[in-house]
């Protein structure tokens, strides 16, 4: 166990917006994932007590268009069809399937998505790695425990593998879990050619058009890079890159401290590394709770070879070449002046996401993007330029920028299809939580203590905040890990 800094608003988490079920006594979870994701599938217990297959919704997957005779009003390929077989399209594709909709996800890349091969499945596998080096590491930490342990090392190939081979085995178990259940899986990349209807193919074949009475768009995003920042792969790097951890840089800046930022911090700093952030607002992670920020900083930066710049923007990177190394030019955030230059080994770019959703062929439904995101409503019914709803067509994920997590996605696919099938719901996302894997983790969910207040101020109530530090935790202190806090606003 690690001690966790954490808060949450007790009063904003309803159990029904993931609770659709009452007989899935089995509910396994992983980075969003739903059960079935490591090929567990569909279980129930018998009255014996034994876990077995269910064939729920498989025997009566002719089509949810059909009429009471089974004839179809209108002819469709499928019921459901999802463009993107990332965390959110794959759980609405088992989802669709329970429901007893024939289904097809479209994918161009690999099954997955960004969460599975470039994001939340192998940055796990390297925290994992950092988390074990920092126990080894601490001399003080293991002699109170009453341990001796040699000096650590690692091989950085060997972690490299680590990652890959646990994205590879995720990315394995979720196209098996698909077609165990009959989810027709359609190479290529997805467009929107008209209502209802979606072409997909590669470049150099010929495209195939089918038809659903329903679409999903669940495209995912790519990492933001802003403009002025020169990306080679190499030693200027995003983290779909950072994860391939091909070299550990003596020292590396990293622009943006937010989730990602900080992640990685904590597997270059376990590694070796000297990490400095720069942040463009005036105070480090401010995405976060105040309270828990400066905890935070105190134990996850301050004790470690981590320094920052904030207030400033890195306005020009240049990678390293010729033997130089990789010039990072800051500016005043504020004053748009020149501030500093730095000369680093290696600059990750963690400034946030952008939606992948070039070539959807939204122009031929007349829907334009904001800012790159597919405008939706709160049920994730997509929005035309004219401001009307678009008939069967939603969107899901961080395509639609609503909340850019993996495990909203997945929540917001299965809203869609419980919408689709007849039962209306509208996901509450403040019951969605979120997390960053340091050591020490911090997790969230609801509002943040200023959030909750100026809520409180405009609608007339008042809430409360309880506290409780870690120090007191008898399980924390029995791990000699008694820095962390626990906070409920309600």
């Amino acid at each position: 166990m690690h001690s966790t800094l954490s808060f949450s608003q007790a009063t904003t988490v309803p159990t029904t917006n993931y609770a659709f079920h009452s007989q899935s006594p089995i509910n396994l979870r992983f980075c969003g994932l739903r059960r079935e994701a490591f090929g567990i599938s569909i279980l129930t217990r018998s009255s014996s007590g034994r876990v077995r297959l269910s064939t729920r919704g498989r025997s009566k997957r002719t089509s949810a268009s059909t009429g009471n005779n089974g004839t179809p009003p209108k002819s469709f390929d499928y019921d459901l069809i999802i463009i993107g077989a990332g965390v959110g399209g794959h759980g609405a594709a088992l989802h669709a399937v329970e429901k007893g909709l024939k289904t097809a996800i479209i994918e161009g890349d690999v099954v997955g998505g960004t969460c599975v091969n470039r994001g939340c499945v192998p940055s796990k596998a390297l925290l994992a790695v950092s988390g074990r080096m920092r126990e080894l590491q601490s001399e003080h930490h293991m002699k109170a425990l009453g341990l001796q342990v040699s000096a650590a090392g690692y091989d950085r190939q060997g972690v490299a593998d680590h990652a890959n081979n646990l994205a590879s085995k995720i990315r394995s178990n979720l196209t098996n879990s698909m077609k165990a259940l009959g989810v027709d899986i359609l190479t290529g990349f997805g467009t929107i050619v008209g209502p209802q209807k979606v072409k997909y193919g590669k470049v150099g074949f010929t495209d195939n058009v089918v038809t659903a009475k329903d679409i999903i768009i669940a495209t995912g995003s790519v990492p933001f890079v802003p403009k002025g920042i020169e990306v080679d792969g190499k030693t200027v790097i995003t983290s779909d890159h950072a994860l391939k951890l091909e070299f550990v840089p003596d020292w590396i800046a990293i622009v943006g401290s937010g989730y990602i930022g900080l992640e990685f911090s904590d597997v270059y700093t376990a590694l070796g590394s000297e990490v400095t952030f720069i942040e463009a607002l005036d105070q480090l992670m401010p995405g976060f709770d105040p309270e828990i920020s400066k905890l935070a900083q105190r134990v996850l930066i301050n004790p470690r070879k981590i320094d920052y710049h904030t207030g400033v923007f890195a306005t020009k990177i240049t990678p390293a070449r010729d033997g130089k190394p990789v010039i990072v030019e800051l500016t005043d955030a504020k004053t748009k002046e020149h501030k500093d230059t730095l000369e680093v080994d290696a600059a990750l770019i963690a400034t946030g996401r952008a939606p992948f959703t070039y070539g959807l062929g939204l122009e031929n439904i007349n829907v334009v993007t904001q800012r790159g995101f597919v405008p939706v409503d709160e049920r994730m019914r997509v929005i035309d330029a004219n401001g009307n709803l678009v008939p069967h067509l939603y969107c899901i994920g961080d395509a639609n920028g609503k909340m850019m997590l993996a495990h909203a996605a997945s929540a917001q696919g299965i809203s869609v299809v419980e919408q689709v099938t007849g039962r209306d719901h509208v996901l509450n996302h403040l019951s969605v939580p979120a997390a960053c894997f340091t050591h020490p983790e911090i997790s969230m969910v609801g509002l943040t203590e200023p959030q909750a207040r100026e809520k409180a101020e405009k609608e007339g109530f008042e809430i409360s905040v309880a506290k409780t530090s870690f120090k007191a935790n008898t399980k924390a202190l029995a791990e000699n890990e008694g820095e962390g806090l626990a906070k409920v606003i309600s």
